[in-house]
C-alpha cells in the first residue's frame, strides 16, 4: 500500500443510535451557527446603514468640492499646456490626456472584426470542456493527461426542523422552506 495515502480515522461512532445522536448534535450546532450568521447579518446591516448615513454628507461635500476644482481647472486649461501639473501647498491638480475605447455592441464588433479578417483584434480563451471529456474512455483521457475521478460522497443532513423549538423565528423560517 502507498505510504502517501493516510488511513481513514477509526470512528468513535460505533452504532446507528450513536450516529443518530451525532446527527442531532450536528443539527443543534447548525441551528446555533445559523442564528449567529443571522445576528452577524443584522449587525453588518446596522453598521452599513449607520456608515451610509454618516458618510452621505461627507461624500456629497467631496463630490461638490471635486466638481468645483475640476471646473476651475478646466477654465484654466491653457495654464496646463507646458506643465501638466500644478503643485499647490495642499495638493496637486493635473490635467492628463486620456483615451479609451468604448465597445457599444460586443457581438457586432466581433462579427465585423471576423468579417474584415482582423482576428488578431479578438481575444480568445481556451479551456478544456469537461462535459465533453467525460464522454471519453479512460485510455483516451490518459492520452490527454486527464483522468476520471469517481468518489462516494457521503451526505449528512440533520433534520433541523425537529431540533428547533417551534416558537423561534428560525423554526418558522425553516418550516416555510
Amino acid at each position: 500500500m502507498n505510504k502517501d495515502k493516510q488511513n481513514p480515522q477509526t470512528p468513535t461512532i460505533t452504532s446507528w443510535e450513536e450516529a443518530n445522536l451525532a446527527l442531532k448534535s450536528l443539527g443543534e450546532l447548525s441551528v446555533q451557527i445559523r442564528e449567529l450568521e443571522n445576528k452577524k447579518t443584522e449587525l453588518i446591516s446596522d453598521i452599513t446603514a449607520k456608515f451610509d448615513a454618516d458618510a452621505a454628507p461627507i461624500l456629497s461635500d467631496i463630490k461638490t468640492i471635486t466638481s468645483e476644482i475640476e471646473s476651475f481647472a478646466t477654465l484654466r486649461k491653457d495654464e496646463f499646456i507646458e506643465k501638466r501639473s500644478k503643485e499647490l501647498s495642499h495638493g496637486t491638480i493635473s490635467m492628463r490626456v486620456s483615451t479609451s475605447v468604448k465597445i457599444i455592441s460586443k457581438a457586432i464588433c466581433i462579427k465585423v472584426l471576423k468579417a474584415m479578417g482582423m482576428e488578431d483584434f479578438i481575444k480568445t480563451t481556451e479551456n478544456p470542456n469537461k462535459d465533453m471529456l467525460a464522454t471519453l474512455s479512460d485510455i483516451q483521457l490518459a492520452k490527454l493527461s486527464c483522468e476520471r475521478k469517481t468518489t462516494d460522497k457521503i451526505s449528512i443532513e440533520p433534520k433541523i426542523e425537529q431540533i428547533l423549538p417551534p416558537d423561534t423565528p428560525a423554526a418558522k423560517k425553516e418550516l416555510k422552506k
